[in-house]
């Protein structure tokens, strides 16, 4: 792997100055520094192409916005870090700007060069190079994910190779289980375990994504009926898209495997993506009315992720909001993070709904939620999602015997 490229852009020499002397301290870099954006494009107009742009976004002449616009018409450019002081409220509007010109975002160094805050950009960037060039060699030597046709998908459901892996929700005072997620993972026999993004928008395309629903959700089914047999029962959600409910098919295949299982519906949460609400014809609202009138519970899945339509909320039958987790990633730098959840909160009372707080990886994450008053979280700080097996034997101990027998009784 040759040396990573570094542009810094920054106006003031003694500021410019630190950052390069660090960079330069580290291992493998070559760092090439401009205090002025007309500076550094006309060396990109030689060299065109640099791993890292290091960036101060208020400066004269060409302001950073602009630089970044322009060089990412003209040039190859992998990455940005910012290098400003600007006010929290912007960093994370500029963040998504610098996202959807294509660029890897690598973080705010909030004009703070220190050696360990460079080497953290200089790994995250490393990193992901890594990722991409073994996919890229994956791709290169042999038949990779990519390559999947619709004979493969047709295959996998026959075979049964979609398992379901559990992702659990908890109470985030007392970190107790308060249910499941059911999450589709793909065990390939020659790549492994592979996640949604490989499969999902595939099955889609193909028509084939109903076949995955039924066999993720009898698999819980099933672990709900055995634990059920035990005197025991969990919620388990499950992810539906909006366009699996363009027929009533479905619905009445879901109702029919609930009444032969014997499963209670309101153990059972259907997960609708907020995207494709706004524009759902009235016949997906009719399932949806349908679906809560034989009494499953339905969430509005990544609430605030897109465009939040506070009429559909209160419109459609849901009782769960699913906060995306894009809010809580920011939470402890963001104040306006901490107002958004702090009202979702508020609404989800007055609603009375449930509300389920995605994304919960860190204890200071945990900490500031608990003193918002979020009660139900998800994410990597209780778990990761994890296989039935697992699942069991973790979160369900009085219940190991379950591991013994994988038998369902249909009671039809």
């Amino acid at each position: 792997m040759g040396k990573v490229k570094v542009i810094v852009l920054e106006d003031h020499p003694f500021q410019r100055a630190v950052l390069e002397h660090n960079l330069a301290s580290l291992a493998n870099v070559e760092v090439f520094a401009f205090g002025a954006a007309q500076d550094a494009l006309a060396w990109l107009d030689e060299h065109h192409t640099a791993d890292i742009v290091i960036c101060d976004l208020m400066m004269a002449g060409i302001d950073g916005l602009s630089f970044l616009r322009k060089a990412k018409a003209r040039y190859n450019i992998a990455s940005v870090a910012l290098f400003s002081g600007i006010d929290k409220e912007l960093r994370r509007a500029v963040s998504q700007m610098i996202k959807m010109l294509n660029f890897e975002y690598l973080g705010d160094l909030s004009k703070c060069p220190s050696v360990d805050n460079l080497q953290r950009m200089l790994d995250r960037f490393t990193y992901s190079r890594i990722q991409k060039s073994q996919i890229a060699s994956g791709l290169i030597i042999g038949r990779g994910p990519e390559s999947f046709v619709f004979e493969d998908f047709e295959r996998a459901l026959k075979l049964g190779q979609f398992i379901g892996f559990y992702q659990p929700k908890f109470d985030v005072a007392g970190f107790s289980l308060k249910g499941a997620e059911m999450l589709a993972r793909w065990h390939h026999p020659d790549f492994g375990l592979l996640n949604p993004g490989t499969f999902i928008e595939p099955l889609i395309s193909h028509g084939l994504l109903d076949k995955l629903f039924l066999q993720l959700f009898e698999q819980g089914c099933c672990l709900q009926q055995r634990l059920q047999q035990q005197e025991n029962q969990i919620s388990i959600a499950y992810n539906l898209d909006i366009s699996q409910l363009n027929s009533t098919e479905l619905v009445y295949r879901i109702v029919d495997m609930v009444r032969k299982f014997n499963i209670n519906p309101q153990y059972i949460t259907l997960e609708i993506t907020e995207t494709g609400l706004l524009a759902a014809p009235a016949v997906n609202m009719e399932n949806l009315i349908r679906l809560r009138m034989q009494g499953f519970e339905l969430a509005i899945d990544d609430f605030g992720a897109a465009h939040s339509s506070l009429a559909r909320l209160c419109e459609l039958p849901f009782s769960q909001i699913k906060l995306d987790g894009c809010f809580v990633r920011e939470l402890s730098v963001e104040p306006r993070c901490q107002a958004a959840i702090s009202s979702v909160i508020a609404l989800s009372q007055a609603l009375n709904m449930e509300l389920v707080i995605e994304g919960i990886e860190t204890n200071s994450q945990l900490i500031l939620l608990q003193q918002l008053g979020c009660t139900t979280g998800q994410g990597f700080c209780f778990s990761r999602p994890i296989d039935e097996h697992t699942f069991i034997k973790r979160f369900l101990p009085a219940n190991l015997d379950l591991l013994d027998t994988k038998e369902c009784s249909l009671e039809c």
